[in-house]
């Protein structure tokens, strides 16, 4: 296997890279933390990455998984505050459906999609129903993308009779409690469907929690390089020096697993087994690599008006968005009790 990038691919991580840096410095996180940064969104439209993963006929440029993954790494840098992950599954789910209504708009930045595949759902003679907790950016978006039953269906908030009520989040993100009552539902596919949607959703937001992870170490590194204590830097202390060092090797291990199941996705291969280990490793690598920056930026990293303390919140949320560790670990369990061939034999 070769997870070297290839050239498209290591031109959009480029492209995604500068676009976040140069839009998103520390004093725009505080801006938006709680609030949609609309003029980034449209900047990333402009450069055709918010439809990375559409088709050309729906105006995206039909790029592959991996490459949709290195954009939200990149997102998960600056900690921006933007529907990126929401609206390209979202997007993917919908085309695979047969649905190209409306998607144009994806594409050019005036629209974006909102997905949660919680259950409390039904569907029911085409209709779906029910109260749904924790959606993100439902408010305003041109469809929402649910489970519903053993159904992945999505519907329009626009034409539906729906309630939404601002929940809190440790990161800020825009999120709602979603009440929706007989709202028209557009049929996207059974279990296979959910199936292909949640691997895709683990493997992104383990791609968010890498870069959140890998700026976090990369500021507590400079931070200790260059704050001195007993007459040396922080960095030069053996204890630091294997803390960070830790730090860096959960996240090379989260690398590789999450490289390891976007080639698989990509290649239409199964990747239960590996989008689980992805999503273990993410949230095994947020808990500890976001204490470690913490723990090492000492009492100003308990200052709310120092910068360290939003990736210790963000990789807090991203820990237990789709259910933590613990609970990922129980999915991969009960995966191979039901599919002992998927297993390694020995």
């Amino acid at each position: 296997m070769d997870f070297s990038l290839s050239d498209d691919q290591a031109a959009i991580a480029e492209l995604a890279t500068r676009i976040f840096r140069d839009q998103v410095d520390d004093a725009a996180r505080v801006r938006h933390q709680n609030s949609f940064d609309r003029g980034l969104w449209e900047t990333l439209a402009s450069s055709g990455l918010t439809a990375l993963g559409l088709s050309e006929a729906n105006g995206g440029s039909g790029m592959g998984f991996a490459a949709q993954c290195l954009v939200a790494q990149a997102q998960g840098g600056v900690l921006a505050q933007i529907p990126l992950a929401e609206t390209l599954l979202a997007a993917y789910a919908l085309e695979r459906g047969g649905v190209s209504e409306g998607l144009s708009k994806v594409a050019d930045g005036s629209a974006h999609l909102s997905l949660s595949l919680g259950a409390g759902l039904e569907l029911t003679d085409g209709t779906v129903s029910g109260e749904l907790s924790m959606v993100p950016w439902a408010e305003d978006a041109l469809y929402v993308v649910v489970c519903a039953g053993d159904r992945l269906v999505a519907f329009s908030p626009a034409e539906a009779d729906l309630v939404l009520t601002p929940q809190r989040v440790s990161n800020g993100r825009p999120t709602a409690l979603l009440q929706v009552t007989r709202a028209k539902a557009i049929d996207l596919g059974g279990s296979d469907a959910i199936a292909a949607l949640r691997q895709r959703q683990q493997v992104m937001t383990a791609s968010i929690q890498l870069g959140v992870a890998s700026e976090a170490l990369a500021r507590t590194a400079s931070y200790t390089s260059e704050r001195k204590q007993f007459g040396k830097a922080l960095a030069g202390f053996q204890a630091v020096a294997h803390r960070a060092a830790d730090a860096y090797m959960d996240i090379e291990a989260l690398r590789g697993v999450v490289d390891s199941a976007m080639w698989r996705i990509d290649e239409g291969l199964d990747a239960t087994l590996q989008a689980g280990a992805a999503r273990w490793w993410a949230a095994e690598t947020s808990h500890r690599v976001s204490h470690t920056a913490q723990h090492l930026h000492g009492g100003i990293g308990a200052d709310v008006e120092y910068p360290i303390h939003r990736f210790f919140l963000w990789a807090k949320q991203l820990e237990f968005d789709l259910g933590g560790a613990a609970h990922e670990l129980a999915s991969m369990g009960k995966h191979l009790a039901s599919n002992p061939q998927s297993g390694v034999t020995l």
